[in-house]
C-alpha cells in the first residue's frame, strides 16, 4: 500500500511540474520593454498624440530597443531569427509584426510602480494627458484589432474603435491575441514584475516573462549606498545611546 501511495504521489508531482505547452505565437502579444533612460528621452504630455494604431513611427526617440528595420538591434533580430518574419525593411512595424515595440515609457526614469501602471493599468491615461495613447498592453492589442465586413468595406473598423467593439462580444474577443509574452531589458523587467507580482490590476494574462540584464536584486551602486546608509545609521544610534548613558 505504501509503495502504491508513493507511486501515485510521484506521478502527481511529475504531472504538476511538467510545464504546459504554449499556444501558437499568433495567439500572443509579444511585447518589448526598454530599460531606464533619462526622463528627457521619454514622452512629454500632450493631448495631440494619435492612437498607437494611427501612429506611423515609434514614439519616444532614444528610449528604445531598436527599430524593426535596424539590423544591429534586438527588435529586428527577434523578428527575423526567432519569429521568422520576412525582412520587409522599413515596412515592418507594430501592425504587421508579432512584436509590439511602438513607444517608450512616458518617463523612462520613473519608479517601477509608475512604469508598471503605464504597462498594465487600463485606466492609465483616463485624463488624456497623452492624447489617445493607452496602457502598453492595450496598445499591443489595439494595433492588431480589426472588424472586417467583406460585403461592405465601409463598415470596417480598426484600432481602438475595433478593440472597444470586439470587447463587447466574447466570440470576437477570442479571435484576437489576449495573452502576453514580455521580453524586458534592465528596468523594464522590474516594471513587469511590479505589475505581475505586486499590483491589484493584474489579471493573469501573461504567460512568459523574459528579462535581460534586469537588476532584480538591486544595482551594485544602490546596494552600496544603502549599505553605507545602514552603517552610518547604526553608528549614529550607537553614539546616541552612549550620549544618553
Amino acid at each position: 500500500m505504501k509503495k502504491l501511495f508513493a507511486l501515485v504521489l510521484v506521478f502527481a508531482v511529475g504531472c504538476w511540474s511538467v510545464p504546459k505547452p504554449m499556444e501558437s505565437i499568433e495567439n500572443y502579444n509579444v511585447m518589448l520593454l526598454h530599460g531606464a533612460y533619462e526622463s528627457a528621452k521619454g514622452i512629454t504630455e500632450s493631448s495631440d498624440y494619435p492612437s498607437a494604431y494611427e501612429e506611423s513611427v515609434y514614439l519616444g526617440g532614444d528610449a528604445s530597443l531598436g527599430a524593426y528595420s535596424k539590423d544591429s538591434r534586438i527588435t529586428k533580430w527577434l523578428s527575423k531569427n526567432v519569429f521568422e518574419e520576412p525582412d520587409i525593411g522599413n515596412n515592418r512595424n507594430a501592425k504587421n509584426s508579432y512584436i509590439y515595440h511602438w513607444r517608450a515609457f512616458t518617463n523612462p526614469a520613473n519608479n517601477s510602480i509608475n512604469n508598471a501602471k503605464e504597462l498594465g493599468l487600463r485606466t492609465w491615461n483616463k485624463d488624456k494627458k497623452f492624447g489617445q495613447r493607452r496602457a502598453l498592453v492595450e496598445e499591443a492589442q489595439e494595433v492588431k484589432a480589426a472588424i472586417i465586413d467583406p460585403e461592405k468595406p465601409s463598415n470596417n473598423l480598426y484600432g481602438q474603435e475595433a478593440l472597444d467593439s470586439i470587447r463587447r462580444y466574447p466570440d470576437l474577443y477570442r479571435q484576437i491575441p489576449s495573452r502576453y509574452i514580455l521580453i524586458d531589458h534592465s528596468k523594464g523587467g522590474i516594471a513587469s514584475r511590479e505589475w505581475i507580482q505586486n499590483s491589484d490590476y493584474y489579471y493573469g494574462d501573461v504567460d512568459k516573462v523574459i528579462t535581460l540584464d534586469s537588476p532584480h536584486e538591486g544595482t551594485g551602486a544602490l546596494n552600496m549606498q544603502l549599505g553605507l546608509l545602514l552603517f552610518c545609521n547604526k553608528k549614529a544610534q550607537k553614539r546616541f545611546k552612549e550620549n544618553r548613558a
